[in-house]
């Protein structure tokens, strides 16, 4: 399966396709429902970042709950274990070889745009072709990227207003619906332009581009794990037709639904867990 860097074994129930890159080990992580994870601490330090389902992380004096869309840095030597959801849970996990500051502490990173960065790794390390390496490793060193600038962000100025996470929520909610950013600055009680200069500010694109990868990122789930006809996907996703969605969908993430779904197909017959 994959590009020729990739691997895929099972341990435990739990199906890892993986690859090192240039520095980096790159990793898709499926795990079953209800699984749990036995405490243990990390040799290393990565960045987790769920793409679907959820987990609950427990450390000395907390636990933190992970869902959709959510990331996390963990340092080396962390001690904690993991519970998954009823709905399992597919993590990408990005794993320097070379220390990162930006790893170096335990931070959530909650709505902060990485969702679509790692649906491109996970895309790079389905792909067969034999660009695929140097794509993920961009794509990796982008996640890096990413994570260093919320960190540093957090550490200057704290928390994002409230209102920011409730306008991300409501892009969420309506992904099959064209919301317009008057619309969503009405909704949460702020200014359009100070929405727009906020949520540009924390999340890296404007309010459409993000509402754009929200989209693509739902429909990817639905391509993987499913046999619904793709033209019905391109209207749930709030595409004007199939066509419109395979365009979109090949520019983004650098291969069709088609082919998407036949590499997630190709896996089952494997005998692999997909999504």
């Amino acid at each position: 399966m994959g590009a020729g860097f990739v691997t895929v074994t099972q341990e435990e129930g739990v199906t890892i396709t993986s690859g090192d890159v240039n520095g980096f080990t790159l990793a898709e992580l499926q795990f079953p429902p209800g699984y749990v994870q036995e405490a243990f601490e990390p040799d290393s330090s990565y960045l987790a970042l769920v793409l679907d389902g959820a987990m609950e992380k427990t450390f000395q004096r907390r636990s933190l709950s992970f869902d959709k869309g959510s990331a996390l840095t963990m340092p080396a030597g962390t001690r904690h274990s993991a519970r998954f959801s009823s709905r399992g849970a597919r993590i990408v996990i990005v794993k320097p070889r070379a220390a990162s500051s930006s790893l170096e502490r335990l931070a959530e990173l909650r709505g902060s745009g990485f969702a679509w960065l790692a649906w491109r790794l996970a895309a790079e390390l389905r792909a067969s072709d034999a660009g695929a390496p140097l794509a993920a490793e961009g794509f990796a060193l982008e996640l890096l990227a990413a994570t260093t600038r919320e960190v540093n962000g957090v550490r200057r100025s704290g928390r994002p207003p409230a209102w920011l996470h409730s306008a991300e929520e409501l892009l969420r909610a309506n992904m099959g619906n064209c919301v317009g950013l008057g619309q969503v600055a009405s909704a949460i009680g702020v200014h359009p332009a100070y929405l727009a200069r906020v949520f540009k500010a924390h999340y890296g694109v404007s309010v459409g581009e993000y509402g754009r990868r929200l989209r693509l990122a739902w429909a990817a789930t639905e391509i993987a794990g499913g046999d619904t006809p793709l033209a019905t996907v391109a209207t749930q996703a709030g595409f004007a037709d199939q066509s419109h969605f395979t365009r979109f969908f090949k520019r983004h993430v650098g291969i069709t639904p088609a082919r998407y779904r036949a590499e997630a197909q190709r896996d089952k017959r494997g005998g692999f867990q997909t999504p």
